[in-house]
């Protein structure tokens, strides 16, 4: 639904929040909650901004500061952006949080590829603004358009179910801090975004590498979907949605049965840096259960998943269970697997 009017992009963004309870309602007596915006001057972001301060002011109890990450890959044209920013959020009334880093320097450092260095990075610097703004909700400006082309994206990939559910209304960022992301357009499509700010006159920045076709997302986004829309369905998009709420349903039950299942089979130990998994009983799940709870040990011990594919999961478990005494199976992280019979224990390797 494209509009020219105001009033009504902002109602949408209204309808949203409320539809997914990402703020609270003025009309609850709750004190103001602080929000962190992520703007990075693009066509999104300032829409988001925009219609979070309005709102701000009549619907949601909420203080709004203003971040912006400066990757250090554009130069001149990101001192425009960071200059764009922050001269928006002074005519806002935001303060304004910033910050510099050299995401080349980083990638090579970590031995990362730039887009995921920046990913890395723009999730560690939302986290500090986050802490310095005593914010426990940072608003990102993702729209129905980016959750389409992510689902896609991570299909071509070969993802999982959580793949699927990517880019819903809200997400954990930091379980440390208790700090979320909220996603308050994302029900709204980028061609809504375009003519709100239209409306209003409102400029804003275009980055460039949005245009790169050395990246696989823009080249899905420019090349992919529109060849999709023409030769197998027009509303590709919408269909990618659909699977993605029904995802998004399907993760929800898996993950409380999840849940169950950790807290019926597993023991963590803290003081000794483990988890211990009752090895007959974690034999008798079904495969998807097996790799889910195998997963969340590892990332609880602080291993990281980066490493942990569906193929490697599927490996680690049945390396555990194919014999009463298995291992030491190596995990990310200097972490181990070992089990002694009934008990499949998870830790720090000792060598390190």
């Amino acid at each position: 639904m494209k509009t020219d009017d105001p009033s009504k992009f902002v109602a949408r963004v209204r309808d949203c929040i409320r539809a997914h309870g990402l703020l609270p309602s003025v009309r609850k007596g709750a004190g103001p909650e602080p929000v962190v915006v992520g703007v990075s001057g693009g066509a999104d972001s300032v829409a988001l901004v925009l219609a979070l301060h309005e709102l701000a002011r009549s619907d949601f109890a909420a203080t709004l500061t203003a971040a912006h990450l400066h990757h250090g890959l554009r130069e001149t044209t990101a001192d425009e952006d960071q200059s764009f920013v922050e001269n928006l959020a002074k005519r806002l009334g935001l303060p304004c949080i910033t910050q510099r880093l050299d995401v080349l320097a980083l990638a090579e450092r970590d031995r990362l590829g730039i887009e995921e260095a920046a990913r890395n990075a723009r999730r560690r610097f939302l986290i500090g603004a986050a802490r310095r703004a005593g914010a426990r909700k940072v608003a990102l400006g993702h729209t129905a358009d980016d959750r389409a082309e992510t689902v896609l994206f991570n299909i071509l990939r070969g993802t999982g179910l959580e793949g699927l559910a990517t880019l819903g209304p809200r997400a954990i960022l930091s379980p440390e801090d208790g700090i979320e992301i909220i996603r308050p357009l994302v029900d709204l499509s980028r061609a809504e975004v375009r003519a709100f700010l239209e409306a209003r006159g409102q400029a804003w920045r275009e980055d460039e590498t949005n245009e790169d076709p050395a990246f696989a997302r823009n080249r899905l986004r420019r090349e992919v979907l529109p060849l999709l829309r023409e030769a197998a369905n027009p509303k590709v998009d919408e269909a990618l949605l659909r699977l993605a709420d029904q995802a998004a349903d399907a993760a929800a039950v898996l993950a409380d049965a999840l849940d169950e299942s950790w807290q019926r089979i597993v023991e963590e130990l803290p003081g000794e840096g483990a988890v211990v998994i009752d090895a007959d009983d974690f034999a008798m799940l079904r495969p998807w259960f097996q790799g889910a709870i195998l997963r969340r040990a590892v990332e609880k011990l602080g291993g990281g998943l980066k490493h942990m594919s569906a193929e490697r999961t599927r490996e680690v478990v049945d390396a555990l269970l194919s014999k009463s005494v298995a291992g030491p199976v190596d995990l990310p992280g200097d972490l181990t697997a070992t089990r002694r019979r009934r008990a499949i224990r998870i830790e720090r390797s000792l060598s390190t």
